[in-house]
C-alpha cells in the first residue's frame, strides 16, 4: 500500500467515523494479532497476572498465514502482541518476516527478558519496523516490583545490547521505544504533565551514544477497569464513542476477535477466523451492533466498554483529541 492510498484510507476511515456508519465501506487499517497469550511475568497492573480463567495457546502459523493474506490488501500496520509475551512464540521471527513479506508495517512490544543476543540479532535481520519495550521503574527495587518475576539488571543488558547490536550494524530500523509508567501518576494524566525526575534523567544518559529513537513517559490507564478504577473516576459527561469499531481488530491466539485491544477476556467476541473472512467479520452483525451501541450510547451492557475510561475523552466535533496526535504519528510510520 503506497502513502496515498493509505491517507486516502485514513481519510476514508476518519468519515466513517465521524459519521458513525454502522457498516464501512472500507476493511480495518490497524490489527493486533497475539502470536500467543503465555507470559513469563505476573506485572501489577496486567490483567492476566491475577486471572485464571485464560486458556494459554500458541497461534498455529497456518492460520497466521491466513489472516496476513487477508489483511495485506487493507492493513496499513500489523501490531504483534497483545495479552502475552510474543517472545516466547517459537516462530515469531518467522511471524515478522511473513508480514513484512506482505507489505504491511509491523510492530512488535515486548518486556525484553527473552531478548536474547540470538532474537536480537534475528529480529534486526527480519526488517521489522517498530519496536518497544516495557520497563517500569529506575531501579531494580521499582522495576522488579512492578515487573513481578523479571530481573532489573538481565533485562537492561538485553535491551543495551540490542541497541548496541543495532548501532554496529548501522541500522534505521526498527524504529526503536523505551516506554516506563509512572505509577505515581493519577490514571490519564496527559503526557505533557508528567514530571521528568532527576532519576530519569540519570537512567536515560546510558542510551545517549545508541540508537534508541524515543523515551515515553506515560500515565497508567484503568486498563478497561481491571487497574484502579476508583484512582480514576469515569466522566460521561466527556463520552466520546471509541474509535476502535471503525478502524481495527484484534485476532487473539486462537483465531477469536475483538474490535478492541482493552479487551483482553475477548468479551466482545466478533468472530474466528478459522471459519469466517475477516471481511465478514468487520460486516458482520456482531461488528454492526457494537458500533450501533456506542453511536447512540447504549454501551452499559458491552464489557469492558462500560468501565473503560478511553470512552471519556476530550473532544471536538466529536472527534477525540487525547490520542490523535500520537495516532496520526503512529499512522505515518514515525
Amino acid at each position: 500500500m503506497t502513502q496515498i492510498e493509505h491517507t486516502l484510507r485514513l481519510a476514508q476511515m476518519a468519515f466513517g467515523y465521524w459519521t458513525r456508519t454502522l457498516k464501512p465501506g472500507y476493511l480495518p487499517i490497524r490489527m493486533w494479532v497475539e502470536p500467543t497469550n503465555a507470559c513469563n511475568l505476573k506485572c501489577v497492573m496486567c490483567p492476566q497476572s491475577s486471572e485464571t480463567k485464560f486458556q494459554r495457546g500458541f497461534m498455529e502459523f497456518a492460520l497466521f498465514q491466513k489472516i496476513i493474506d487477508e489483511a495485506k490488501h487493507c492493513v496499513y500496520d500489523m501490531n504483534l502482541h497483545h495479552t502475552g509475551e510474543s517472545l516466547l512464540h517459537p516462530q515469531i521471527l518467522d511471524m515478522i518476516r511473513y508480514v513484512k513479506q506482505a507489505g504491511i508495517y509491523t510492530r512488535l512490544h515486548t518486556n525484553a527478558t527473552k531478548l536474547d543476543e540470538e532474537k536480537a540479532r534475528g529480529i534486526l535481520d527480519t526488517g521489522l519496523d517498530f519496536l518497544s519495550f516495557s520497563f517500569d521503574g529506575y531501579d531494580k527495587a521499582t522495576y522488579e516490583s512492578i515487573r513481578r518475576g523479571a530481573n532489573f539488571e538481565h533485562t537492561l543488558e538485553n535491551i543495551l545490547r540490542f541497541l548496541r547490536l543495532k548501532k554496529a550494524q548501522g541500522k534505521t530500523r526498527p524504529f526503536t521505544v523505551f516506554e516506563v509508567i509512572d505509577f505515581s501518576a493519577k490514571p490519564g494524566t496527559p503526557a505533557s504533565l508528567l514530571k521528568v525526575t532527576d532519576e530519569q534523567i540519570a537512567f536515560q544518559k546510558q542510551f545517549e551514544a545508541l540508537p534508541l529513537d524515543r523515551f515515553v513517559l506515560k500515565a497508567p490507564h484503568n486498563w478497561a477497569g481491571t487497574y484502579d478504577a476508583e484512582g480514576n473516576p469515569l466522566h460521561p459527561d466527556k463520552y466520546c464513542a471509541c474509535t476502535f469499531p471503525w478502524y481495527a481488530l484484534v485476532v487473539f491466539w486462537n483465531g477469536n476477535v475483538s474490535p478492541c485491544p482493552q479487551d483482553f477476556f475477548n468479551n466482545l467476541c466478533l468472530g474466528n477466523l478459522n471459519d469466517a473472512s475477516l471481511k465478514d467479520i468487520w460486516h458482520g452483525q456482531s461488528a454492526i451492533t457494537i458500533r450501533a451501541k456506542m453511536k447512540t450510547k447504549q454501551y452499559q451492557n458491552l464489557h469492558p466498554c462500560a468501565s473503560c475510561d478511553l470512552l471519556y475523552r476530550n473532544s471536538f466535533l466529536g472527534i477525540p483529541t487525547s490520542h490523535l496526535k500520537n495516532f496520526l504519528r503512529e499512522s505515518s510510520g514515525k
